[in-house]
């Protein structure tokens, strides 16, 4: 069976963590994105494979206590590592894969894939945002029961490059100025605002971006209007994860 989820680029978040796993993860704002990556899973030995390579997933063991035991294989032009939500899309393709393959409860399924991340200290709201899609959601509590609202706004070319690959622990960190930035946000629903915003949020973290109407999110930065053949270009993704 095979199972496509899109990519999630995070501006803006308020990590909350607590005991109950399944109530943790973050406030945020979040760029669902294409391109789609699909995965290709099987009944089988539980393991990952990420272009032709077998990895060291750290959600993995979590996954298959949880969800039984499924082989997937994915080649995507989307590194793993860099803030794309990678980690985020193969715990979410794994729960897709437990429904169809091992009758597992879909909403049981997309919480273990979200409690994977929030316990190896990988996003803590990727999961949540894949699942939902719709171009930019708004996380507006923390969990994977948390209120979400899909933000309809007008798009603009959007662009991105990998620079440098970091653990996602390195960036998750209580920042009160957060909520300030998503206010603001709320009260001027633009693509501009968001970016700028997002730029302001994640400066204050020490992630710096040298280009204009940009911002660097971990190891990567995302661009606004002005992008070339040497970057990714992302189109708004309508729809969540599905299996298709």
């Amino acid at each position: 069976m095979e199972v496509l989820v899109p990519i999630s680029i995070s501006g803006i978040w308020y990590p909350k963590i607590s005991n109950n796993f399944e109530n943790s993860g973050s406030i945020g704002l979040t760029m669902v994105l294409e391109p789609y990556t699909l995965f290709e899973i099987k009944r089988g030995e539980p393991e990952i494979v990420f272009n032709n390579k077998k990895i060291n997933f750290p959600n993995l063991d979590y996954l298959k206590q949880k969800l039984g035991s499924l082989t997937l294989s994915v080649n995507s032009e989307i590194p793993l590592g860099f803030g794309y939500g990678m980690s985020g899309s193969i715990s979410l393709a794994y729960a897709l894969g437990s429904v169809e393959l091992l009758g597992k409860n879909e909403d049981e399924a997309i919480k273990i894939a979200h409690e994977s991340e929030v316990i190896n200290g990988n996003g803590l709201g990727d999961v949540i945002s894949q699942y939902y899609g719709g171009g930019l959601v708004y996380r507006k509590e923390p969990g994977y029961r948390g209120k979400v609202e899909i933000i309809d706004i007008e798009w603009k070319r959007i662009c991105s490059k990998p620079i440098e690959s970091i653990s996602t622990k390195s960036i998750i960190k209580d920042s009160t100025l957060a909520l300030d930035y998503i206010n603001a946000f709320l009260s001027n629903r633009t693509i501009e605002n968001f970016f700028e915003l997002s730029r302001k949020f994640n400066e204050s973290l020490g992630f710096k971006s040298p280009y204009p109407k940009s911002f660097r999110k971990k190891g990567l930065i995302v661009k606004l209007e002005d992008c070339n053949e040497s970057w990714i270009t992302h189109n708004p993704a309508k729809k969540g994860a599905y299996v298709i």
